[in-house]
């Protein structure tokens, strides 16, 4: 089980996922293990995954391997495709055309925009954009799916898009739920990739251990405000005028 979770910024590109691969034998996983699942790429890509690891080496390396080629295309969409088009050409030279299981995520700039264009079935290309600027793929989408529906609707109101900085502690606590709630197959550590304008471009780069640790101090400190509520409410701290009203059963 996997899961990633992608977001296109204002500012950015933030992309978050578990650590465990699992592992198939004639369609059938057969194991979990620990692994990577987000990379840097040349020409500051960053690439994640969810499906199987050795298809997703090969789009990894390809992307990798042939970046200067394929972000040379007239726009966004054209990368995409190209990407598209040499993955699809590859898989189909060894006979898998019609066995992939991969789902990816790769964002890369263009004009000094950050894009993020996510392939799903079929390795088929679409783009995150203003008005849908949020994904979760992989087996644990199932799980991810209701929860960051709810944190879009708390911290993104009016479905307006997040900057980056929002983006990465949202990315990180839907994943961090998914780890806690699923029933087996998705595990830490936590990892992050943002690709954002340093000043000098846009630059791919992963978040350190300490970078994520933050953001899950401030999931607890967003938590205990919830409980801060409840109890104000309740009458436990005494009443707050200007809180809302409890839900009566």
């Amino acid at each position: 089980m996997t899961v990633v979770v992608a977001f296109q910024c204002t500012d950015g590109v933030v992309i978050a996922a578990d650590t465990m691969l699992t592992t198939y034998s004639g369609g059938i996983a057969v194991g979990h293990h620990k692994g990577k699942k987000i990379y840097t790429l040349t020409g500051n890509q960053i690439f994640a995954f969810a499906g199987d690891p050795g298809q997703a080496n090969r789009f990894h390396h390809l992307a990798d391997n042939k970046a200067g080629e394929i972000l040379t295309a007239n726009d966004p969409l054209g990368c995409g495709i190209s990407v598209c088009q040499a993955v699809i050409q590859q898989f189909i030279s060894t006979g898998i055309q019609n066995a992939i299981n991969l789902q990816t995520a790769l964002a890369f700039p263009k004009d000094n925009v950050a894009n993020c264009c996510i392939y799903e079935t079929n390795l088929q290309p679409r783009f995150l954009d203003s008005d849908h600027f949020y994904i979760a793929l992989g087996s644990g989408k199932q799980y991810a799916d209701p929860f960051l529906r709810f944190l879009i609707d708390v911290f993104c109101p009016s479905n307006i898009q997040p900057s980056l900085i929002d983006a990465i502690f949202l990315a990180v606590w839907v994943v961090e739920h998914v780890i806690q709630t699923n029933t087996g197959g998705v595990g830490g550590p936590i990892r992050v990739g943002i690709l954002e304008d340093t000043g000098n471009g846009m630059t791919a780069r992963e978040l350190s251990d300490q970078e994520i640790d933050r953001q899950k101090e401030a999931i607890t400190g967003a938590l205990e405000t919830l409980n801060t509520w409840r109890s104000q409410v309740a009458g436990e701290q005494g009443p707050d005028p200007d809180a809302p009203p409890m839900p009566k059963a």
